[in-house]
């Protein structure tokens, strides 16, 4: 990792330490999330940190907003700040749950790599929703300005623009079903009722995790 952006995975680190829960967690193992985009990715992963021992959410966002303030590039650079923090809280007793999209195959890869070097298991789960469902999440979280916070940032688009690119921007959801081997879920989570009903799913799941 080079010098400028291993300065933003330890910044990045040290934010989370500083907002860890009381308690380590009885087992450490790392959560994963797959879904479209607006299925509902951060409020399951908030969810589960609400209800799984020593679990410390990894937000996507996060490490892009400390990437933006150094000016550096996102993509790749995102996921090598996220698997520095995961590795260090799975290191040290501590539940990873991560609510960036786990999509890319090779992502999905190299995290469960990361999880078995540090002896802990990756549990991958997937959102399952319509377009329609997606669309309606994604108006109703762009419908207020961002405040653009390490806690709270959105990369700049407005819904009108994601949501006319909606399938194009979810290939690689799609194509998910269509990897050989297929992959396997620890569980899939239907998002076609109230939010409500979403987060009593994700309590569920929460405890079977655990």
């Amino acid at each position: 990792m080079e010098e400028k952006l291993q300065k933003v995975a330890e910044d990045f680190l040290k934010r989370i330490q500083e907002i860890l829960p009381a308690g380590k967690a009885d087992k450490s193992f790392v959560v994963g999330i797959v879904g479209m985009i607006g299925s509902g990715r951060t409020l399951l992963a908030k969810t589960l940190v609400e209800n799984i021992k020593g679990a410390v959410l990894i937000s996507a966002n996060s490490a892009r907003y400390l990437l933006k303030e150094q000016n550096l590039p996102w993509g790749e650079n995102v996921y090598a700040c996220i698997f520095f923090v995961v590795e260090w809280l799975v290191g040290n007793g501590y539940v990873a749950v991560l609510d960036g999209n786990q999509v890319e195959k090779d992502r999905r890869v190299r995290l469960k790599e990361l999880a078995k070097k540090s002896g802990v298991k990756y549990n991958l789960l997937k959102i399952i929703t319509s377009e329609a469902t997606a669309e309606k999440y994604l108006r109703e979280k762009y419908s207020q300005p961002p405040k653009n916070t390490f806690e709270d940032y959105w990369p700049g688009t407005d819904a009108d623009d994601i949501v006319q690119n909606l399938k194009e921007r979810n290939k690689d959801f799609y194509a998910i079903d269509q990897e050989d081997p297929k992959q396997e879920f620890f569980a899939e989570i239907e998002n076609e009722g109230t939010i409500e009903k979403f987060k009593q799913k994700a309590v569920k799941i929460a405890r079977k995790l655990q």
